[in-house]
């Protein structure tokens, strides 16, 4: 298996990114809730096809480096110059802040930026790296 990226980073509303990261088109693996707390999501893994994905966890007021919000950023890979389109006005439907609105880009491809509940950026774009 080659090397593969996993960024990770804390919510405050699992739910939220659960529905954020299924829009995009990712797809659960794995989720361990809290025992306690089933809304406390402990780790979750979700897939962007057979090699890549993200990780979370809810917030746990534990004063670790990892339980800030806000910090991370993302750039999202998807297929088409269509698929960007149709995912930024579905991006905006769910009431994310639009940073930088969907363009053209000089380097090549369709892109748009956005905010999440938690603060944390995402780019969405068809341009997958030269």
């Amino acid at each position: 298996m080659g090397t593969t990226v996993f960024p990770a980073f804390r919510t405050t509303d699992a739910e939220a990114t659960t529905t954020l990261l299924v829009t995009l088109g990712f797809g659960e693996r794995l989720t361990v809730r809290d025992e306690d707390d089933p809304r406390q999501v402990v780790h979750a893994e979700y897939a962007l096809g057979d090699r890549g994905g993200i990780m979370f966890g809810s917030v746990r007021h534990d004063g670790s480096a990892l339980d800030s919000v806000g910090g991370s950023t993302v750039y999202v890979v998807v297929d088409s110059e269509r698929e960007v389109d149709r995912l930024y006005q579905e991006i905006k439907d769910l009431g994310h802040a639009i940073v930088n609105p969907v363009a053209t880009q000089p380097h090549g491809g369709r892109a748009f930026d956005f905010r999440d509940h938690d603060g944390n950026s995402w780019g969405v774009g068809s341009y997958r790296g030269a």
